[in-house]
């Protein structure tokens, strides 16, 4: 199983660099495009034409949909183009509507443009004081509040901008998975999770499905007692355990998987120490229980064995193609184990191959602790595959590779009753 890692361009315990970041995305380049300058109030559609054709000598606050708003060149700050125009737009603005959370909102981007924090924070505050529901207002808010490490505020100000505009998780969901590697961010986004906001399940299946926020999000979940089974945590979830077993970090792995749901890993109860362990594990998320390839070109079938305890494996592959058609992972005490199995295949041409590994799993390294012969040329019969787990190997991971021959027809394997025993045990 190959394992991809995303080094951070920041130390792991330093915010600091992320909050400037947070705070131009968020108010500015993030959410002008999310804000829309408040398009619900406005009546504007995304190409900033009302669709109910108002003139913008009739709505007061369709001048400010055209004044273009931005990151600056180095990406370190907001900047209106053309400020002088833009607060001169704002300001009739408010003269027409003066209740217009938009034209204040503005007003706090051009004073962002001239740096000038205390006028934003001026204007901005008097937008919430009209609207909750401005979502650039909210977001603008979050993005100072992130500056004064005030995560509480910051995360309430995204969570009422989500639940105004739904659509808009685009844009803040990738903020959110950027900042779930700082614990002390986390603490505070867990405490809004708990009001189970309805965009959680969907930033836990945006967060899982990037490799650099899943150590993150697993984290987040083991901090919410009250998670419940939905479609978008069951593919978070199975996303979230077979990526933190590529990355080695197996024993969050097993605290996820014991805390979450059953139903959401496919099981009815709640696993047991004792599933971990198990050899013939078929029901549950991969790859605590078995994992296939589903690829067509290679791929495998898991079914019970001739007895309990023990599974069959069919895997195939076509000429010219391979690799791991079938993995387990495993917590092992430590010591010595045998791998025992009977199998046979029809090979498709020269160059075909099948074999078991076993490797041990770090958060460091994947290291293989023994390899079978090949499968199809060790004859039918019993065979055995001998392995020591060391008392530093955190979990085994168990492969069948299946790769075809180098031209002609497809190659198949048939192995039966695969079991594992303690050396010395029948």
């Amino acid at each position: 199983m190959a394992r991809k890692h995303r080094k951070s361009l920041m130390p792991r315990g330093d915010i600091r660099p992320f909050l400037k970041q947070y705070a131009l995305v968020g108010a500015a380049a993030l959410l002008v495009g999310a804000l829309a300058f408040s398009q619900a109030l406005a009546g504007l559609d995304k190409t900033g034409r009302s669709p109910l054709v108002a003139s913008p000598f009739r709505n007061p606050v369709a001048p400010l949909n055209m004044v273009r708003v931005g990151a600056s060149a180095d990406r370190q700050r907001i900047e209106v183009s053309d400020p002088e125009r833009a607060a001169a737009v704002a300001r009739q603005s408010l003269k027409r509507a003066p209740l217009n959370p938009s034209a204040l909102h503005m007003l706090a981007l051009v004073a962002e443009t001239r740096n000038d924090g205390k006028a934003s924070a001026r204007y901005v505050g008097l937008a919430e004081k009209l609207s909750r529901r401005h979502v650039g207002s909210q977001m603008l808010l979050a993005g100072q509040a992130m500056q004064a490490k005030r995560y509480a505020v910051a995360i309430e100000h995204i969570d009422r901008a989500l639940r105004t505009e739904p659509e808009i998780t685009g844009q803040i969901f990738p903020v959110l998975a950027e900042a779930l590697r700082f614990p002390e961010f986390r603490k505070y986004l867990s405490i809004a999770l708990r009001r189970q906001p309805p965009w959680r399940d969907g930033f836990f299946a945006y967060a899982a499905a990037q490799p650099y926020a899943r150590s993150g999000a697993a984290q987040l979940m083991l901090d919410l007692s009250d998670l419940k089974d939905s479609a978008n945590m069951r593919g978070a979830v199975a996303l979230l355990v077979q990526g933190l077993a590529e990355s080695g970090e197996t024993d969050l792995l097993r605290r996820l998987y014991r805390h979450v749901p059953p139903a959401t890993v496919g099981l009815r109860t709640r696993p047991a120490e004792a599933t971990f362990g198990d050899l013939a594990l078929l029901d549950g998320a991969p790859p605590v229980a078995w994992g296939v390839s589903e690829d067509t070109t290679n791929g495998a079938v898991v079914g019970p064995g001739s007895r309990p305890g023990m599974v069959n494996i069919s895997g195939w592959a076509e000429a010219g193609y391979g690799g791991p058609v079938a993995a387990k992972l495993l917590w092992l005490p430590t010591g010595r184990q045998n791998l025992l199995y009977s199998g046979h295949g029809d090979v498709g041409g020269s160059g075909a191959r099948a074999n078991w590994d076993v490797s041990c799993v770090t958060p460091d390294k994947k290291v293989l602790l023994a390899s079978s012969v090949d499968i199809f040329t060790g004859g039918r019969g019993d065979k055995s595959l001998g392995f020591s787990v060391p008392a530093d190997c955190p979990a085994v991971l168990v492969e069948l590779s299946v790769r075809g021959s180098l031209s002609g027809a497809a190659s198949q394997i048939d192995i039966a009753d695969v079991r594992l025993v303690r050396s010395g045990a029948d």
